[in-house]
């Protein structure tokens, strides 16, 4: 059967395989200790559940053919859409909007799970198309609106952060396939120009205050400058060696908040220092050398574009929560690839490098 293939552990990258389980490992030491001083084993536990539930989701991930995502890609993609659509009026509210559904034992996060399923998508349209010479401005119609309605949707929610990050991965996707030199040109000039019409417009004002303070925080140290410039004592705090587990200051007595979700990095930073720090960037680093090679290496035009967007996906997260936690970005609801606490979060990581595993389990078989 296509879809089901024997013998093929010879292939099986089990070096990415430890290095993922090393970094879900050391996520879920830093949630146990954000977590630590208010007796609540809650979330560690839900991660828990979490990834026991995405471990299963990619176990059946591998066993299947990657080609079988390609015939589905379009229907996960409309469901995803569909899931989006209705968030705003039966998802759940937390952190002052709109964006989960919750089922109880499990909160379904479709901004977040959109971001696979639209690269699946874009990957099974280029795929399709089969055309090797670079894409002008009819060509780019549909994979831009395959990207950008999805995109606009959680902007909307709102959930700049989120939104920005998937039409980043959409981007980082289309210049690989090759945009005419003309086309990135003008688009260039195009954002340039209508930019002030975006911040009047487009922009909430605590966005706007955000951008503001991102430049400079301590114009409002008590209000929202006020993350920015913790974050920044705690990453700072930890020097080389860091203060010990469970035992900065700063995250522990919750002058930075959210240790557990998109500030995980300052718990890090502070209690481990620079040496953890350090050990996280390297095991980030040898996942993406794993993934540089599957990718280089995929059998198909379908392969090598969802290769090529779930390393987009990754390396432009990690970058923009690390970014982030030291003020060189602003504030956004970025968690950090497989350490951060939340389901789609780890379902999403997980399902995302099962699929390119998967590239790279059967590149050889035709």
């Amino acid at each position: 059967m296509e879809e089901l293939e024997e013998g093929q552990g010879s292939r099986f990258d089990w070096p990415l395989l430890f290095t993922v389980l090393a970094l879900v490992g050391l996520g879920l030491v830093n949630i146990y200790s954000a977590t630590y001083h208010h007796d609540d084993q809650h979330f560690i536990s839900k991660q828990l559940i979490s990834f026991g539930i995405a471990s299963l989701v990619c176990s059946l991930i591998l066993l299947l053919n990657y080609r079988i995502f390609e015939r589905i890609a379009y229907v996960t993609y409309a469901i995803n859409l569909l899931a989006l659509a209705t968030v705003p009026f039966v998802g759940s509210i937390r952190y002052g909007a709109r964006r989960w559904i919750d089922f109880g034992f499990f909160s379904w996060q479709p901004s977040e799970s959109m971001k696979i399923m639209m690269v699946l998508a874009v990957a099974k349209y280029f795929h399709a198309r089969n055309q090797i010479q670079k894409m002008g401005l009819k060509d780019l119609i549909v994979p831009c609106l395959m990207i950008g309605v999805p995109g606009i949707m959680t902007i909307a929610q709102p959930d700049l952060g989120t939104g920005g990050h998937l039409m980043i991965v959409g981007a980082v996707v289309l210049l690989f396939m090759g945009i005419r030199p003309k086309i990135l040109i003008w688009t260039a000039l195009l954002g340039i120009v209508s930019f002030p019409v975006f911040w009047q417009y487009g922009l909430k004002e605590y966005q706007k205050d955000r951008i503001i303070t991102f430049m400079n925080p301590t114009r409002d140290p008590k209000g929202e400058g006020y993350n920015a410039i913790q974050s920044l004592i705690a990453v700072g705090s930890g020097e080389a060696t860091g203060k010990g587990f469970t035992r900065g200051t700063q995250t522990q007595l919750e002058f930075t908040p959210e240790g557990h979700t998109d500030f995980i990095f300052t718990v890090l930073s502070e209690e481990w220092g620079f040496l953890g720090a350090l050990a996280l960037f390297s095991l980030y680093l040898i996942l993406f050398y794993r993934m540089v090679g599957i990718a280089s290496h995929a059998n198909d035009i379908f392969g090598a574009v969802l290769g090529v967007g779930i390393i987009a996906l990754m390396a432009s997260q990690i970058f923009i929560n690390v970014a982030m936690v030291t003020g060189m970005f602003p504030i956004v609801g970025i968690p950090l690839p497989l350490m951060s606490y939340g389901g789609t979060s780890m379902l999403t990581a997980l399902g995302s490098l099962a699929l390119l595993m998967n590239v790279g389990y059967r590149r050889t078989l035709f």
